[in-house]
C-alpha cells in the first residue's frame, strides 16, 4: 500500500480507514457490490478491489492458516467477506497476563508523579476486577533497594536540572568521594536504581548507584540542558576504553553478572558460566578475585590482571597474618 496520495488521491490511512469501516460492514451484511462499496465509502473502484486482493486478504493471525485469514470473495462484481471465530469474541487476557500487566503499571507507578497516576490507576483498578483479590494483592514489585529520600530527591533534580553534591562510594577505588554531578536519567536495571550524569569532578558522563550514595544536597541553579544525556546501564561499556578478563565461574557466584557491567555471558553445559567483563580498574579486579576465590578460573586476562594479580594479592593479604 502506497505512502502517500496515489492516482485514487487516498492517503494509505485514508484506506486504512475505509478498510477497516468496510471489512465489518460488508460482513455484517453478507456482502455487497463492488460498485455500492466504492460509492458508500468514497473508495475508487480498482483501488479498492487492488486493496481488497491484496491487503484484505492478507488480514489474519498466527499461525495464519486457512482459518486463521480474512476470506475475501469476488464474483460477477459481487463482494464477500468472511470472519473466522478469532475476529469476533472480545479480547480476553488469562488471569497470567493480568497479574503481568499489574506488576508492570506497578513498575511504572513507581517513577511517575503522584498527579499523572489517575488513568494507570482507574486502568489497574479495571484490570484487577477480572482475577482473584489474591493474585494481585501478591504482587510486590521492587525496582531495587533504594533510599526513598535519596530517590526523591534526585528525581526532583533531574525534573528541574540541578545539579546535586553527593557522597559517593567508589567501588573501583574503594574511597569515598565527594562530588557535583549534573544528573539526567533515573533508571532501575538488574535490581538497582542508577542515576546517569556529567560529573564535575571527572568533567565526564559518568554512572552511579543509587545504594552507594550516603548523601546528597540538590542545588538551586539550573544547569543547560544537555546536547546528549549520559547512557545507563545499557551504554555504559562504551564510555571508556575497558580492558577485559574472561572468567569460568562456578553456579554460586553467578550473581557477578548481575552485579557489574559485562560484554557477554555463556552458560556452558556443565552449569558453570562464561562471562567478559570490563575492568574499571587494577585495585577494583583484585579485590574481586580475593572475593570469588577458587569459584572463579581465569580463562583470558591482560598482564597484570589475571592469575598474577590474583598470587601477588593472596600473598600480600596472607602477609598481614604472618609474625
Amino acid at each position: 500500500m502506497p505512502r502517500g496520495p496515489g492516482v485514487s488521491g487516498l492517503t494509505a490511512l485514508d484506506r486504512v480507514r475505509r478498510l477497516l469501516a468496510i471489512i465489518p460492514w460488508v460482513a455484517s451484511e453478507g456482502g455487497m457490490s463492488l460498485d455500492e462499496m466504492a460509492s458508500r465509502f468514497d473508495y475508487p473502484r480498482e483501488t479498492l478491489l487492488e486493496d481488497l486482493w491484496s491487503v484484505v486478504q492478507m488480514v489474519g493471525v498466527a499461525p495464519f492458516g486457512p482459518g486463521d485469514m480474512l476470506g475475501v470473495l469476488i464474483e460477477d462484481d459481487w463482494v464477500s467477506i468472511d470472519y473466522d471465530h478469532w475476529f469476533v469474541q472480545p479480547m480476553t487476557l488469562r488471569p497470567d497476563e493480568v497479574v503481568r500487566l499489574r506488576a508492570a503499571a506497578q513498575a511504572v507507578a513507581g517513577l511517575a508523579a503522584t498527579e499523572d497516576l489517575g488513568p494507570l490507576e482507574r486502568a489497574t483498578t479495571k484490570l484487577a476486577a477480572f482475577v482473584e483479590p489474591e493474585a494481585t494483592s501478591a504482587v510486590d514489585v521492587r525496582l531495587g533497594v533504594v533510599d526513598e529520600e535519596v530517590l526523591g530527591a534526585l528525581q526532583g533534580a533531574v525534573a528541574g536540572r540541578l545539579p546535586v553534591e553527593m557522597d559517593y562510594y567508589s567501588y573501583a577505588r574503594d574511597v569515598p568521594t565527594t562530588r557535583t554531578v549534573e544528573p539526567h536519567r533515573l533508571l532501575a536495571d538488574g535490581g538497582h536504581w542508577y542515576l546517569t550524569g556529567h560529573c564535575r569532578l571527572a568533567e565526564a558522563p559518568r554512572i552511579f548507584r543509587l545504594d552507594r550514595i550516603s548523601r546528597c544536597e540538590v542545588g538551586e541553579d539550573p544547569f543547560p540542558e544537555p546536547e546528549q544525556a549520559a547512557a545507563g546501564p545499557e551504554g555504559f561499556l562504551d564510555h571508556g576504553d575497558f580492558q577485559e578478563v574472561q572468567l569460568i565461574l562456578e553456579p554460586d557466584v553467578r550473581w557477578v553478572i548481575s552485579q557489574y557491567p559485562h560484554r557477554e555471558s555463556e552458560v556452558l553445559e556443565d552449569g558453570r558460566l562464561r562471562v567478559r567483563l570490563a575492568v574499571a580498574s587494577t585495585a577494583w579486579m583484585e579485590r574481586l578475585l580475593l572475593r570469588l576465590g577458587l569459584a572463579a578460573t581465569i580463562e583470558e586476562a591482560p598482564v597484570g590482571l589475571g592469575e598474577d594479580l590474583r598470587r601477588a594479592a593472596a600473598r600480600r593479604v596472607l602477609g598481614r597474618y604472618r609474625p
